[in-house]
């Protein structure tokens, strides 16, 4: 809140009293946060694979650089469609370039009912469809990569030991072996999850797949890009 003198007719001044509204979004500050993680990644792995593979100090520093992509991605998409819905009950123009005023009042209109019931993808799916657009199909790039994206987060967020060969191991590893090259500091480990799975190349997986699902709806939306 400031303070700014009003000028009036005559010698008198008034004091008016003037908020100012300001809204931080963090959708372009997650993608760079999990981008930077994936790069950081990489470059231990090379310097690592000129070093000691034994330091377990900087394999967890290695490791926390992976998690750290993955879940700075997948925070990404869902703060961005968050932000989305928001934009729209602020009838932001400029934000929503594209959308007609009819549009932006139904995406404001279901946020209160999407906002907390509803998960991450089912926020995009449910904005196309409130605009009449078609849904992103779920058996094909980028929905899918998403979507293994986000049980990839769930999975670490929520983890829970299991033996090699319990449901989560066989499942994740047949949702993901073969997107991205395996972890080259784990050779020959016995787990593909997490050891083999969590390397650079699923840091940078996971950041493509994030960034290519948010350019695919904002584009099928008709809004600017968000990234």
């Amino acid at each position: 809140m400031t303070r700014r003198p009003k000028e009036v007719k005559g010698n008198a001044t008034v004091t008016a009293n003037i908020r100012w509204r300001v809204c931080h979004s963090f959708t372009k500050q997650h993608f760079e946060a999990a981008r930077y993680f994936a790069n950081c990644a990489a470059s231990m792995e090379n310097e690592f694979q000129k070093a000691d593979l034994k330091d377990e100090i900087g394999k967890s520093q290695h490791r926390a650089y992976v998690v750290g992509a993955v879940v700075a991605a997948t925070m990404a998409m869902e703060t961005c469609i968050n932000e989305i819905y928001l934009n729209a009950c602020d009838k932001n123009r400029q934000k929503l370039n594209g959308l007609d005023e009819q549009k932006m009042a139904l995406l404001a209109e279901w946020w209160p009912h999407l906002e907390r019931h509803v998960k991450i993808l089912l926020k995009y799916q449910h904005a196309l469809l409130l605009v009449g657009k078609s849904a992103l199909l779920k058996g094909e790039n980028p929905y899918q990569d998403a979507d293994n994206l986000v049980y990839l987060r769930n999975t670490l967020t929520h983890y829970k030991p299991e033996w090699d060969d319990a449901k989560i191991h066989v499942e994740i590893r047949g949702r993901l072996e073969g997107k991205f090259d395996v972890n080259p500091l784990a050779p020959g480990a016995y787990l593909w999850f997490p050891e083999q799975c969590l390397g650079s190349g699923c840091a940078k997986w996971a950041v493509g797949a994030a960034e290519d699902f948010v350019r695919a709806f904002c584009k099928h939306l008709g809004i600017p890009e968000r990234i």
